[in-house]
């Protein structure tokens, strides 16, 4: 889009105060979104609030770019808890895109209770009418297996909800669930959770989970330590977990397949047959992808802001995302050199290696393979070996940044990162492209101007915005910007 061939030649200062180019409203909300465990702290703090008051100043300027985001975050992202926080603010100031946005972004019952939460817990009460109004629809769409399924609300619960919204049944059959609710009769439904809790934790009753077509794909990948340690079949497990289409159909991030692979390897209980499950299971994920062409440079941030774990919950890191899409966008370039880097010290004078992959080489592997996170960021490195390696007959087509944006090694003094990037363009390939991949979404970068493409989020859909951009087909922003709410 024609915003990043406009040079903005404003620096600002980073979280670390280091000097970094600004990004627009829009462009610093999209970033923060599509990283955010919203609630969850970062190195450089939580995002949260600077995500709702970038919404809310968009609500009133651009309310249906912050609708098409919304509703981008929970279908394409995969992102509940920031789409819920996103459809409160626009509820409260951006009435007219409510319906359509609770249209789509509540996908399972516990988006309608997650949302009115929301809302409540940030503007409290009362709820605005058209929430309301699309509430009462949205409901009737869903059958008693999923309410009692998703009947988990702990401060609105779904009988709550319909004393609030009253809504009223297109039919009998739904009028008698509703009464259901209401009148808490809502049976146990069959899931693993109530089926171990019933049965326990056994043998016998994950073999029968696992040929009983209801356990769902995230709660396999989830569980495998627990299939494994009791001694279970995890062949049909297996297979469940390396089909593509199932692959496709659960919209899993690719960090979950990450996870499960990790927690095994450190419980000591890979097994050649799992570890092929889950490369299978990673590889289709970006199956359908298209390749990158050319030669491409990889940089991958392995600096201590990386460290940070992703949520409370969780001992995923930003480094391991940021090892993981390195190692998708790898798998998908025709020829690429990989450069992991930090900033030069005492033991480590350089500040990054190169390590040059076979396309065939695991993906999981290369992975476990980059787990140490320290040091400061110095995003210069990557481009200061390109520009010493001697790639006249042969130059980079493009670099591709992971990292958290936060360059602030002491090395970097008053520069952008912009400079090297000019000077590479100057002396070997006049058209080097520069894909910056947020992973943090703290607002700022180190790149600007032409044959710049900003890119945020976890999800390995975003790498195919890496060839759309340089063959002029639009990158994320404009993917967000003309999506198709139903």
């Amino acid at each position: 889009m024609a915003r990043f061939n406009i040079r903005n030649t404003n620096r600002i200062m980073n979280a670390d105060g280091y000097p970094a180019y600004p990004m627009q409203e829009k462009e610093e909300l999209m970033a923060a979104v599509l990283t955010s465990m919203f609630g969850e702290e970062k190195f450089y703090g939580r995002t949260d609030g600077n995500i709702v008051r970038l919404a809310e100043i968009i609500a009133v300027r651009d309310p249906e770019f912050l609708a098409k985001l919304a509703c981008y975050a929970r279908n394409r992202a995969n992102l509940r808890s920031v789409s819920h926080v996103l459809t409160a603010v626009i509820a409260r100031h951006a009435n007219a895109y409510t319906r359509i946005v609770i249209r789509n972004v509540v996908v399972r019952p516990d988006d309608i209770t997650e949302i009115m939460a929301c809302y409540r817990t940030m503007y409290g009460k009362p709820f605005p009418n058209a929430m309301k109004r699309e509430i009462a629809i949205v409901m009737q769409k869903f059958n008693a297996y999923q309410f009692e399924k998703y009947d988990t609300g702990r401060d609105i619960t779904f009988k709550d909800v319909l004393r609030i919204v009253h809504p009223v049944p297109a039919n009998e059959q739904i009028e008698e669930l509703f009464g259901r609710i209401l009148d808490d009769a809502l049976e146990t439904p069959y899931t693993w959770e109530t089926e171990l809790s019933a049965k326990g934790n056994t043998k016998e009753v994950w073999n029968e989970l696992g040929t009983s077509g209801k356990l769902g794909y995230m709660a396999a990948l989830r569980n495998l330590r627990n299939i494994l340690t009791a001694g279970a079949d995890i062949r049909p497990v297996l297979e469940m977990l390396a089909d593509a289409e199932n692959v496709r159909r659960s919209r899993q991030l690719p960090f979950r397949f990450y996870a499960a692979y990790k927690s095994l390897l450190d419980a000591g209980l890979m097994t050649s047959e799992i570890r092929e499950a889950l490369e299978k299971a990673l590889t289709a994920s970006v199956g359908n992808m298209e390749r990158i062409p050319g030669r491409t440079l990889i940089a991958v941030d392995t600096s201590g802001s990386m460290s940070c774990a992703l949520s409370r919950r969780s001992d995923m890191r930003c480094i391991d995302i940021a090892a993981l899409m390195g190692a998708l966008a790898h798998h998908i370039c025709d020829d690429a050199a990989v450069c992991y880097f930090s900033a030069p010290n005492s033991t480590d004078p350089l500040g990054y290696h190169i390590a040059h992959y076979g396309r065939y080489d695991s993906i999981l592997e290369i992975c476990r393979q980059t787990a140490a996170a320290s040091g400061c960021t110095n995003m210069h490195l990557p481009l200061i070996y390109a520009l010493q390696e001697d790639t006249a007959s042969r130059p980079f087509d493009r670099i591709i940044y992971f990292s958290d944006n936060m360059c602030n090694s002491s090395y970097a003094g008053l520069k952008t990162v912009q400079s090297e990037a000019d000077q590479y363009r100057q002396r070997f390939n006049r058209d080097l492209w520069v894909h910056g991949i947020d992973l943090q979404g703290y607002g700022t970068q180190q790149f600007c101007g032409k044959r710049f493409n900003l890119i945020a989020g976890w999800n390995e859909g975003i790498l195919g915005f890496i060839t759309r951009a340089e063959n002029g087909f639009g990158d994320l922003m404009a993917e967000i910007s003309n999506y198709e709410m139903k």
